[in-house]
């Protein structure tokens, strides 16, 4: 069996609601869960931004740091926000797998990498040493399904949440270059276009993919 199953990609394409349809059916079946998300800003980071936030609302938005402390801040910043995320990968993830669970997650580092990358305007995140530290944090037996969709069904299905056309193919375009790096560090990845597959069928690749593993193991 698995032991990570992964599921990544930009904000709207189903990452959500497939993790929840997998554990379900998981817990159904006798195997040890445990559900998991890794959100991008942890502790300290998050405290910053909190402080930051009701100091000044003109300092940061949904989008990231107005440009003038983006420039001042972007190095210690992205090292601090890397130190931070590491207590969180190991309690809501690299604990639950040495106590033998199935993790399943909904974001982890590849969406945290992402994230930052956008928030600190810096595309190079996305490629060199800080996304090949995030990839050796993802097991190698792990099954990775990378979730995409046109930018206009996920701004449709997130008309709520004040995303951007920029912001959503800026992730669409970060999530490619990561993928690319993944297959070249030898992981598999299942790509799925939510946007022409439904719900379902969605959730019938990835049983497929399990039962896979689990006559062969």
């Amino acid at each position: 069996m698995y032991k990570l199953i992964y599921f990544f990609g930009p904000d709207g394409t189903g990452k959500t609601t497939q993790a929840n349809l997998v554990t379900k059916r998981l817990r159904a079946t006798g195997f040890r869960v445990w559900r998991a998300s890794v959100k991008q800003h942890h502790t300290l980071a998050y405290l910053l931004l909190t402080i930051l936030s009701r100091k000044n609302k003109n300092t940061i938005s949904y989008c990231g740091f107005n440009d003038a402390v983006t420039r001042r801040i972007r190095r210690p910043w992205k090292i601090l926000e890397i130190i931070s995320l590491f207590p969180a990968v190991f309690y809501r993830v690299i604990l639950p797998l040495l106590l033998n669970y199935v993790v399943i997650c909904d974001r982890y580092v590849l969406d945290t990498l992402v994230t930052l990358s956008y928030f600190l305007k810096d595309p190079t995140l996305l490629s060199g040493v800080y996304v090949k530290l995030m990839i050796k944090l993802i097991p190698r037996n792990a099954l990775l399904f990378y979730l995409d969709a046109e930018t206009d069904v996920i701004l449709q299905r997130k008309r709520d949440e004040p995303l951007t056309v920029h912001l959503i193919e800026y992730y669409r375009r970060a999530y490619e270059i990561i993928v690319e790096q993944l297959k070249e560090q030898g992981l598999v990845v299942t790509q799925i276009n939510t946007a022409t597959t439904s719900i379902k069928a969605v959730h019938e690749i990835v049983l497929s993919y399990l039962e896979l593993r689990i006559k062969n193991s």
